[in-house]
Formats: C-alpha cells, structure tokens, sequence
C-alpha cells in the first residue's frame, strides 16, 4: 500500500461556478446595470479561484484589470499607495492624480513645472522637458506628511483618471481579495473612492468584486439595486465528486462519493473534496 496525501487542489478543477461567472458575464455586458459584486464566505469554498476565474475571462476578452490581495499587504496612505497599485495595474496613466501630486514629486522641486494639454492629452513640463505623469506618481512619497491634506483633491483626481480609462475601454474590472484583512483606513478610501461613486453612477463603466468572510461595512439594504449581494456560492452534487474522481483517473465507488461529498460538508467545501478524492485515489490498495 502506498501513501501521498495531496494538500491543495485547485477549486476550478472541481467546480465551474457556473452562476457566479453567468452573473459576472451579464455585469460585463451592461456595467450600468449592476456594478459591484459582493462574496462573503468562509475559508475553502472558493472565492480566491472564483476571482481568478473572472480574472481569467477579463484577459481572454481585453478587459482591463487588476488584483489587489490584503492578505498580509498593507497600504498605509491609501489615498496615495492603493490609487498607485491600482492605476499600475491596469496600465492607467494618471494624469489628473500626477498633476495634484507635482509639488510633492522629487522630480519636479527645484525647477517650475507646469501641466499643458496636448493634442487632448495632459502632459507635465518642467525645466524644458517632459516628464511621464507615472513617473511623478511614483516618486512622490508616502511618507509625507502633507498629503493628508490633499485626501479628497487626491480622491478626485483618481476617480477622474479612472473614469477615463472606463470609457476609452468600455469596461474595467477591479478584484479586491481577502477583504477580511482590509484595514479601516483603507476600507474607508475603498467606500469614498470606488464604491461610493459606483453605487451612485458617478463612476461608469468600472466594475468592482470582492471576495472574503464579510462584505464592506455597508447597509445592503442601500447597496441592493446596485450589487449582487452573495453570502454562499455554488456547493457541489455527488455527481461532481464523480465528475472530478474521473478527471484524474480514479474510478470511485458510490460509497466513497456519498463519503466525500458529506465530508467537505454537503458540497459546500470544494477544496476539501478535493484533497479527500485524491487522497482516496492515493491509498488505493493495488494488488
């Protein structure tokens, strides 16, 4: 007999969250309608490999998007770090967010800079050259003390940078994952700066999911019309154990199936199905 226990599986090998992903398609379609999807479950029904799922589809179809995991990444200043992560990410240049950042840059202090339109795009000179807007985002720090003073101008300018993109792209996708682990500070930034103005239309064309043990501090009441408000996925039938025992080549028994599926909770936990089905394929007597 021989042993060797597998310790992870990959969720989307044992189910396809078939509702979920219908529900992220439809936002994709028309993002006016309902712009924002909330996940709150606890830990291995799946949520991170929902995300990536989504994430998944997003690059098969161009759709500009980006990743942001607060599990034990910290974003002190978010007004500044978070709006940077995010603009990186999706390849977004921050005009509007470098413009209210130029007196703070190191690469603009000891000479005047000034911001000109050309050609309908903002461009920042200064001492006769041209400066990149990321590259004056990146070198401001967070450090500075003064920019607690320029929250909501900064908060401004990052919706206003965003709200560009969406439009020359049709549609931006941003995934926050483990948002258990998100701090007040930057909850609070999340609320002002992304959700806020998605629930009342004031940002387009940007969609907005997050996946944890509990959604944003909201009232749901007041986010219903404009969120899908999911507090379970998909559970798995018995069917599927089969269905996954098959794919990697074990032939299961109706007894081993019933065993598996009541053992990750009815279907509820796929991660644990997965683990038990290969670990049964694993210790299967040969002769």
């Amino acid at each position: 007999m021989g042993s060797q226990v597998a310790k992870s599986v990959p969720v989307g090998e044992i189910v396809d969250f078939e509702p979920e992903m219908k529900l992220f398609h439809g936002m994709l379609a028309d993002p006016s309608e309902r712009c924002l999807m909330f996940i709150q479950t606890p830990g291995g029904r799946g949520k991170t490999c929902l995300l990536r799922l989504m994430r998944r589809h997003c690059r098969e179809q161009g759709v500009p998007c980006c990743w942001v995991d607060f599990r034990g990444e910290s974003y002190d200043n978010p007004h500044l770090t978070l709006a940077r992560e995010i603009c990186d990410q999706l390849g977004l240049v921050p005009r509007h967010l470098a413009e209210a950042l130029l007196p703070f840059s190191t690469l603009v202090t000891e000479v005047s800079a000034e911001v000109r339109e050309v050609s309908g795009s903002k461009i920042i000179t200064a001492g006769g050259n041209v400066i990149e807007c990321q590259q004056v985002v990146m070198t401001v720090s967070a450090a500075d003390e003064n920019l607690r003073y320029l929250r909501e101008r900064l908060k401004r300018a990052f919706v206003a940078d965003l709200a560009d993109l969406a439009a020359d792209k049709g549609a931006v996708v941003c995934f926050l994952d483990h948002f258990e682990d998100v701090s007040n500070e930057e909850e609070g930034w999340l609320l002002e700066a992304l959700l806020c103005p998605l629930r009342e239309k004031e940002l387009r064309g940007v969609i907005v999911v997050t996946g944890g043990w509990r959604w944003p501090k909201i009232e749901d009441w007041e986010w219903e019309g404009c969120a899908h408000l999911l507090d379970a996925l998909s559970s798995m039938s018995i069917d599927h154990v089969k269905e996954y025992a098959g794919r990697i080549g074990y032939d299961i028994s109706d007894e081993d199936a019933h065993l598996c599926w009541r053992a990750c909770r009815e279907g509820r936990i796929p991660l644990h199905m997965g683990i038990f089905v290969k670990n049964l394929k694993a210790v299967e007597v040969r002769p």
